[in-house]
């Protein structure tokens, strides 16, 4: 007999008074942060104060929260936009290109689930090395098989299915089975659905001992264990105690009438007791749970989706968010819908016309308190303190396959990987003390997933599709090894059991493509726009663009494939305002807004308004004028260029590149998709290089004789060839590096002189720079031939030399005015 199984029931610690069992786990909580619906938010904050006894606590995965969880007092480090490629690399060995992939093969193989059902010879479906294992025989089912592969990436491959009792496959530890006494008969009957299986063991064996029937590998196993312990409750009503009589044959003697039947021996499966999907909530009971994902009624209100079990057969009323924002209101909301087992949380029943009774484990919490945000995504735990930076978004539902890669999250255990190593009929012990109080749902097991107290009701994904609710798991018994595995129900199944109800799907704002925003569109052409699938491997398959323009309902367009989405701009032209969601059901992603105008069915001609008409110019940096809003001007000719006319009817087109000189002519048309192109408007203009500078000598600036400069230097287009014309004397010179220099020409008078300068480039000159300088005369020197007769040699130094020497300077202006006055007379007699 296997391990004996129980709940991973979670209590909050202000319950433990009440002699509830505690929790073997870790205590991770958390909020949801008020933003908009579909953006990234909050979830669960670890409370590093709660730890695990070693001896209760099941495995963890190495991205557990326990290893993420900061130091009181410290900060969590940053988390890489790789973290989900270092989770999915450690946990199954995968990129997240194949992490993705195999979702989307997943959500493949799960939607051909349907049509090959229904054909003869089909046995079951699985993914092994990159391909969906369609396993069966007959026609029609290579027919169908074909034609999937026609329609997509051709990854469909038929096979045979196994017919004898194979090696049994990962799943829980399982004992040998003691033969029969007597040797069975040979094998008459080929299973070929879990459900078929299921009601035929219920009927003819019953339900006491059984804990699954599944599909593994090519074949079915019926898996019994001991007795299911029920946790505790009142008896539900409606049920029908299971039995079997004495004829009845033995679950060994039942399995040797199949061909693709075998039988195993596993403990017998509990529920684990136990918000972004995946955080904790707590509820007025006591029991932790974790969320699993976000939904709207039939009304669009916002619903949390869980497993059922936790409410207790619907005892509860109650659910508070396990660490909220806000210790003064902690409210997540009321607990809704609940089924555990059949309907009204009905037991397996041994009725010979309806065995079986298979249900569902799944629950609702609605009334969400005003304030909480519920995400459309499932938290990785890599930054228990800021969740939505690395949670992966949810964009659909698959059904799972064995085979299949999925990831877990849940506020004990964290985020584990695996792959499904079945699918079936699971069976569970109820709240009742009665040994028949056994429940039945549909769902999916692993091995290698890793889970514990508190994570029930949490995500399981593929990619970034959901196929599942946390429901189940093995017990951590002290002094026991320690044998994991993990079940979930499906998700798709479960959904059934909730008319009207939708999950909540991650959604990108839409952008536009063509127009760009400001710019125009023709009448009658299309508008058209992409949503982005990233951070999530593809667009939530039909969603719908809702356009809303002034004064008209919102329509909505759809979104193929590819993302991409078109309408029709109106008839009437002029300026477009309008705005655009992505949605898909009640799933929204926020509105973008845009500006557009529709055009006219003729473009009049642009109008260029700079530069003027044969104007001038030292330099060109843009043309621009007015034309048609919405319309684009396209420039050709000596400059080109293009630019959106705005909606104020003005349009600029920058001027880039090299410098260029001399005569331009420009033309200008304004065109649009749709529309033909307008007359054109021509502008001519002169571009004339820029005048050079003179560094060294300024206007009007006077040298003494002796200090002229030997050169006159200055800056200059480099390359560009400089003429320096110096009293109509001219040098050329050719600038280098930016600077010229040219000599002054040699012997200079005293007086005023002329200078000009000027550059020309590709033989278009500048503008010339004139300037003016003064040479000073030299001083005047008394010559030694007017010394005094007579005198030789030096005077006696009477004290009155300085004197002299005064008197003479005096004699000396005397007598150049009186030259001066006399050289005037005689012009004025002329």
């Amino acid at each position: 007999m296997g391990d004996t199984l129980t709940h991973h029931s979670g209590r909050h610690p202000f319950n433990r008074a009440l002699g509830l069992a505690a929790t073997a786990s870790l205590a991770f909580g958390a909020t949801f942060l008020a933003v908009p619906a579909v953006a990234e938010s909050g979830a669960p904050v670890p409370d590093p104060s709660v730890s695990a006894p070693a001896a209760t606590s099941a495995p963890v995965s190495t991205s557990a929260p326990a290893t993420a969880a900061p130091a009181p007092g410290g900060s969590t480090p940053a988390i890489s936009d790789a973290g989900l490629t270092e989770a999915v690399l450690r946990d199954l060995g995968m990129t997240l290109e194949q992490f993705n992939a195999a979702g989307d093969q997943g959500k493949r193989a799960a939607d051909a689930v349907a049509s090959l059902r229904a054909l003869p010879g089909y046995v079951g479906i699985s993914l092994k090395d990159g391909r969906i294992l369609v396993e069966g025989s007959g026609p029609e089912l290579e027919s169908r098989v074909a034609e999937l592969n026609a329609a997509g990436p051709g990854d469909f491959v038929m096979v045979a299915a196994t017919t004898t009792a194979g090696s049994a496959p990962s799943a829980p530890p399982a004992q040998p089975v003691a033969p029969s006494p007597s040797a069975p008969p040979a094998p008459e009957r080929v299973a070929a659905s879990t459900d078929q299986l299921f009601k035929d063991y219920v009927r003819e064996v019953g339900a006491e001992g059984l804990q699954a029937v599944a599909y593994a590998n090519g074949s079915f196993v019926i898996r019994t264990g001991g007795t299911n312990q029920p946790e505790a409750g009142g008896t539900p009503a409606n049920t029908v105690a299971s039995g079997t009589s004495a004829a009845s044959p033995s679950p060994s003697e039942f399995v040797a009438r199949y061909t693709n039947v075998r039988l195993e021996q596993g403990a017998p499966l509990a529920p684990e007791e136990d918000f972004f999907g995946g955080q904790g909530y707590v509820l007025n009971t006591g029991v932790i749970c974790s969320a699993g994902y976000g939904a709207y009624s039939p009304d669009g209100e916002s619903l949390v989706l869980t497993a059922g079990h936790c409410t207790e057969d619907g005892t509860v009323s109650t659910a508070n968010v396990e660490r909220p924002a806000s210790p003064a209101n902690n409210l997540l909301g009321t607990l809704g819908f609940s089924q555990f087992g059949g309907p009204g949380n009905s037991w397996i029943t041994g009725d010979e016309a309806n065995p079986g009774n298979v249900g569902t484990d799944i629950a609702v919490i609605e009334g969400i308190r005003p304030g909480i945000d519920v995400q459309p995504a499932a938290s990785r735990w890599d930054a228990p303190t800021d969740p939505g930076s690395t949670a992966v978004k949810i964009i659909g539902t698959a059904s799972p396959s064995p085979g299949q890669a999925v990831c877990r999250s849940g506020r004990t255990a964290g985020w584990s990987c695996g792959t499904v190593d079945e699918v079936g009929i699971y069976v569970v012990g109820g709240f009742t003390p009665d040994p028949a109080d056994l429940r039945a749902f549909r769902g999916f097991l692993s091995t290698s997933v890793q889970s514990s107290g508190g994570d029930s009701g949490g995500p399981w994904i593929s990619g970034n599709f959901a196929v599942g609710t946390h429901s189940a798991g093995d017990q951590v018994v002290p002094g026991q090894p320690i044998n994991n595995f993990a079940v979930a129900t499906t998700l798709e199944d479960a959904m059934t059991r909730l008319p009207g109800v939708q999950l909540q799907l991650f959604l990108n704002k839409p952008s536009l493509t063509s127009p760009a925003d400001g710019a125009g569109v023709a009448l009658d052409q299309p508008i058209t726009g992409q949503v982005a699938a990233a951070p999530a491997s593809a667009v939530a398959a039909g969603s719908k663009v809702r356009i809303t323009m002034p004064g008209q309902a919102p329509m909505d367009v759809p979104v193929d494939g590819s993302g991409q989405w078109q309408f029709t701009a109106p008839s009437s032209a002029g300026r477009l305002q309008f705005t655009a969601e992505t949605v898909n059901g009640f799933s929204h992603s926020g509105a973008s807004s845009f500006d557009v105008t529709v055009l006219p069915a003729e473009l009049p001609a642009p109008v260029i308004s700079t530069p003027g008409e044969a104007a001038a110019l030292t330099g060109l940096e843009h043309i621009a004028g007015t034309g048609t809003p919405g319309a684009r001007v396209v420039l050709s000719g000596d400059a080109t260029g293009q630019a959106v006319v705005g909606p104020d009817g003005t349009w600029t087109v920058p001027v880039t590149g090299p410098a260029k000189f001399g005569a331009f002519t420009v033309t200008a048309v304004q065109t649009a998709g749709g529309v033909a192109d307008s007359p054109a408007a021509t502008r001519t203009f002169t571009v004339v290089p820029p005048s050079p500078s003179v560094a060294n000598i300024q206007n009007g600036q006077h040298f003494a004789h002796d200090a002229v400069p030997r050169r006159i230097t200055g800056s200059a287009l480099d390359g560009a060839t400089v003429t320096v014309t110096v009293d109509g004397a001219a040098a050329v010179q050719t600038a280098a590096n930016g600077t010229w220099s040219s000599p002054v020409p040699a012997g200079l008078t005293a007086g005023t002189h002329t200078l000009t300068v000027s550059q020309a480039v590709d033989g278009v000159a500048s503008a010339p720079v004139n300037l003016t300088f003064v040479v000073d005369p030299a001083p005047v020197i008394v010559p030694a031939s007017i010394t005094p007769a007579g005198a030789s040699g030096q005077l006696p130094a009477t004290g009155a030399d300085g004197l002299l020497t005064a008197a003479g300077v005096g004699a000396g202006v005397l007598l150049l005015g009186g030259a001066a006055l006399v050289f005037a007379r005689r012009r004025s007699r002329r």
